[in-house]
Formats: C-alpha cells, sequence, structure tokens
C-alpha cells in the first residue's frame, strides 16, 4: 500500500478525486485544505467537533477552488451497489428511486 507525504502527491498519482477526512478535530481544517490544494473533487469530512471558524475557512477555500464539501460531522454517501465514501455501512442500503421504501410484504 503506498504511503504519501501530501495529498497533492495522492492525488497526482492515483488520479483521486474524492478525499475522506477521518483526522481529529483540531486537525481536520488543515486535512480539508490539503485536499483543497490538490484540487480534489469532492471531500467528505466526517470528524464531528470542528470549530466553526475552522469550518468556515476551509467551506470558503473549498467555494473558492470548486472543491465540495459533505459535512462536516457527517456519516458519508453512498451510492448503492456502486461506491460507499465514509463510515455508512453499505449493506444497509439497496438500489432504488431516492426515498423510495422498499416493502418485504406481499
Amino acid at each position: 500500500m503506498p504511503v504519501f507525504g501530501s495529498m497533492v502527491e495522492a492525488a497526482a498519482a492515483t488520479n483521486a478525486d474524492v478525499s475522506v477526512v477521518f483526522v481529529p478535530p483540531k486537525f481536520a481544517k488543515a486535512a480539508v485544505l490539503e485536499a483543497v490544494e490538490a484540487e480534489i473533487g469532492l471531500c467528505v469530512v466526517i470528524t464531528e467537533g470542528i470549530p466553526v471558524h475552522d469550518s468556515i475557512e476551509f467551506l470558503a477555500a473549498a467555494k473558492e477552488s470548486g472543491t465540495r464539501i459533505i459535512g462536516p460531522n457527517c456519516p458519508g454517501l453512498i451510492s448503492p451497489g456502486k461506491s460507499n465514501v465514509g463510515i455508512i455501512p453499505a449493506h444497509i442500503s439497496g438500489p432504488g428511486g431516492s426515498g423510495s421504501c422498499r416493502s418485504r410484504a406481499p
């Protein structure tokens, strides 16, 4: 498994277009700003308890650069049967319309 020194290096080597932030609150701002600097298209911020001022700073930087931010304090995103980013268990969802309810009743 390769290890990179920065998000810029990782994105260049892997063509990554999504970043997931799982760091303690005091490091979250720096992690998101690294993703923004690396021109990552989507950054999912799982971390909760991030100081509001830090969130305001990284959200402003992301808006300027075009990086979309989901979170902070978010469980992630899931596209059933396709991909899962974050901490949502893949087995709890399935394909279907948005907000659809699949009943098991006859």
